[in-house]
């Protein structure tokens, strides 16, 4: 009697084991295909394998599991739909932390509002002072032509929070400032964290002798601040730069500009005209996999957080048609003298300068530029193509021409290049008779090999590392929707991409800059035979061409 109760008992333990296990597998399996569904990275004969291969697994474990007779028959059942179960959780484990990492760096809007994302607050190399509560009795430069309410906010937040006595000298340009902090005049000097590179750029000794003490951070657009006294008016530099016809750049470096005659086909508040190109049609709605469309890269010169403002010294348009499956990359020099719209007020300005403003401006100074719409924009750092390119394994550049550098050789041809080599390469240009033209080339050649390895299978079985490695080190405006949609086209069709490139040229000039005032600085003409060049391919490759 004893023995047939134990041997119930055991018989409703093993169906409960069973109902359990079966039951896990169940919502298991449904957990997977519902992330699936949220992340639609498999094509959907990738993703009716899946599920066939899901369901079957289930079936199996209902028949094995099911089985009143055999204890046996019971542990495999209850071993496969363990086995199951830990092959879709671990499927979820990877797919989720990739879905929200993607889903926080796609999709953000490239806005035109100036938010300050921090104001530095600069000393001498030598000076004592560690942290802010030392320049206690300080005084402080501010250079009044722009961003000075920023500026101003900050030198009032440093004596309140810090408690200590400072006193204020104002100049007018930066440089000025910059120069005031080297002769001793000041103690501080504060600047937008943006202008800090441009400053060790521009300003002769200041590279080398200056440290920044703190970068003080801001969450207000900082608006509606009543200044006790009026900055110094900023002047409006308004030249027109004659353009040349020819395919090669012909105005001499640091020649004077000449007024542009009216009826000359330079639109007024254009450094270049801009080429009439009116954009092929195309659904208002389109598909990214079936139309073509265009993104910026733009790339700014700091490590970091890539929410920082800063300059753009890369400044690529990519132009796709995956109809063709053609993409065409085009730059153009960082000193592009242009001017930028719904900034400058018509005045002239480096391309790069224009980063400052927001990517936004970036893509609108561009757009006027090459007469077309930019539908979307990549914003990565130096600290992005490092941890980009190291996740990927490494990539295989081209490079075009053979040169040294900071300890690192590049050899004509193919090189293989981790992250710190690929950005090495991708920065040089004084290794170049060409500078910053082939800089721009040698960038693009970059660009080519990550798209050549981003083409590869087995990518996927790192995406979950590479999406939550660009969760903080990348911005776009490409949506998660967008992004799996070409992932699938590229797992359904393995199509074969074909790339080329265009440079467009400039010729150099010193010029005044409506965003770095008081100096003159080394700029570049756009060569309109070649603007139109860039143009045209561009049309080329949207046409189906």
């Amino acid at each position: 009697m004893g023995k047939k109760k134990t041997s119930m008992k055991g018989s409703k333990l093993g169906r409960s084991m069973a109902t359990l296990f079966f039951l896990l597998q169940a919502i298991a399996a449904a957990g997977v295909v519902i992330e699936l569904i949220l992340f639609p990275l498999l094509p959907a004969k990738h993703m009716a394998i899946v599920i066939a291969v899901l369901v079957f697994a289930t079936i199996v474990s209902f028949a094995l599991l099911g089985i009143r007779r055999g204890r046996k028959l019971l542990i495999v059942g209850i071993i496969w739909a363990i086995l199951w179960i830990a092959v879709s959780l671990l499927a979820v484990v990877y797919l989720e932390p990739a879905r929200r990492a993607l889903g926080e760096v796609t999709g953000q809007t490239a806005t035109e509002t100036i938010h300050v994302e921090g104001i530095a607050v600069i000393v001498r190399k030598d000076d004592p002072a560690k942290k802010l509560k030392d320049t206690d009795g300080y005084v402080y430069a501010i250079q009044t032509a722009e961003e000075y309410a920023s500026s101003y906010v900050a030198y009032n937040y440093i004596a309140s929070s810090q408690s200590i006595n400072l006193s204020l000298k104002q100049y007018e340009f930066y440089d000025d400032a910059a120069n005031g902090l080297l002769n001793g005049e000041v103690g501080a000097l504060l600047a937008d964290a943006s202008y800090v590179d441009m400053l060790a750029e521009y300003v002769e000794g200041f590279a080398g002798n200056y440290r920044v003490l703190e970068e003080l951070s801001f969450d207000t657009e900082l608006k509606g601040i009543v200044i006790p006294f009026t900055p110094t008016p900023m002047p409006t530099l308004t030249p027109e730069p004659s353009i040349s016809d020819g395919p090669e750049p012909s105005i001499t470096p640091g020649a004077d500009i000449t007024p542009v005659p009216t009826g000359s086909g330079v639109v007024s508040g254009q450094a270049t005209p801009t080429p009439s190109l009116a954009m092929p049609p195309r659904e208002n709605s389109y598909d990214v996999t079936s139309n073509y469309f265009s993104v910026y890269f733009s790339g700014i010169d700091c490590y970091g957080s890539i929410s920082a403002r800063s300059r753009s010294d890369v400044n690529i348009c990519m132009i796709v048609n995956p109809n063709t499956h053609k993409i065409l990359l085009v730059t153009i020099p960082r000193d592009a003298y242009v001017t930028i719209p719904g900034v400058s007020g018509g005045s002239y300005d480096k391309l790069t300068h224009a980063g400052i403003y927001g990517v936004k401006v970036s893509m609108n100074t561009l757009e006027n530029i090459y007469g077309i719409k930019l539908d979307h924009y990549v914003r990565v750092n130096f600290t992005s193509v490092e941890r980009f390119v190291d996740i990927l394994g490494g990539v295989d550049v081209n490079v075009p021409i053979a040169f040294s550098v900071n300890g690192y050789t590049y050899t004509q041809g193919m090189n293989h290049m981790d992250g710190k080599k690929a950005l090495t390469f991708a920065r040089e240009r004084h290794s170049f008779a060409g500078g910053d033209h082939q800089r721009g080339k040698d960038q693009m050649e970059l660009i080519k090999a990550v798209i050549a390895k981003m083409q590869s299978p087995a990518v996927l079985n790192n995406f979950s590392n590479i999406m939550n490695m660009l969760t903080n080190n990348m911005q776009t405006s490409l949506t998660m929707d967008q992004l799996t949609s070409l992932v699938r086209m590229q797992l359904d069709e393995s199509p074969k991409w074909t790339i080329s490139t265009y440079a467009v040229q400039t010729s150099g000039a010193m010029e005044y800059c409506y965003s770095y005032k008081g100096a003159k600085l080394y700029v570049g003409y756009i060569n309109k035979a070649s603007l139109n060049e860039a143009s045209r391919l561009m049309r080329e490759v949207m046409e189906g061409r």
